[in-house]
């Protein structure tokens, strides 16, 4: 999808939800600020620096999980997965352990942390994903559909760590079809149509006037 004067800006601390109908443009968005895709006009920074005069600071401090993300060594253990892109990020170990094992309990890791890639089930490997995302403790965050594939514990596990990021003042940008995902976690709500941003309210402004109906703005 072509995207079409998106401009928003989002606040340390603050969570902000991308809404939209399949095909509406969130992915495209969500990779050229993950530095997959280049625009072809407009900017983005983050803390005042462009994202196209240093990558290398984005990418550093930026940490993205895509939908379906399929980037998991099946032949490697949840853990070993995990500590490859740290080591490929250059976290210290001592970081590392300590994340690691907040994730671990966070995202009910252990039971599986030390089997196979390959024998999981879609939700062991969305888990894993998002542990190897957060593993480098990022500032910003992008969670494109950070559920998808999750049972009701996972999800609420997920909901836990977008508010628990918010609270650390990490700034988070996630992408959901979940309508309690986006109103218990989202302090912004941005819904895009055909490219195009058609709603950037806060969480309790749009709740007061149109509910939980997120079709209102997309139908």
């Amino acid at each position: 999808m072509v995207l079409s004067d998106i401009s928003f800006s989002i606040n340390k601390g603050e969570a902000v939800a991308l809404v939209g109908e399949n095909g509406a443009g969130k992915t495209t968005l969500i990779r050229i600020l993950s530095l997959i895709l280049k625009p072809d006009k407009g900017s983005a920074s983050l803390d005042n620096i462009s994202f196209s005069d240093n990558p290398g600071y984005i990418k550093n401090r930026t940490g993205t999980l895509f939908s379906g993300d399929g980037a998991l060594y099946d032949r490697l253990s949840a853990k070993e997965n995990i500590l490859y892109y740290a080591q490929l990020n250059g976290v210290k170990k001592t970081v590392y352990n300590r994340m690691l094992e907040t994730l671990t309990d966070d995202l009910s890791l252990k039971d599986f942390i030390n089997d196979k890639v390959s024998t999981f089930s879609r939700g062991m490997k969305q888990r894993t994903a998002l542990a190897r995302t957060l593993i480098t403790n990022p500032d910003f965050v992008i969670l494109d559909e950070p559920s998808t594939g999750l049972d009701i514990i996972a999800c609420n596990s997920v909901k836990k760590i977008i508010n628990g990021l918010k609270a650390g003042g990490k700034t988070v940008l996630f992408s959901s079809h979940s309508t309690d995902e986006i109103f218990s976690c989202a302090d912004r709500i941005i819904v895009i149509h055909k490219g195009k941003i058609n709603c950037d309210k806060t969480s309790g402004s749009y709740q007061s006037e149109h509910g939980k109906d997120l079709t209102f703005y997309i139908k």
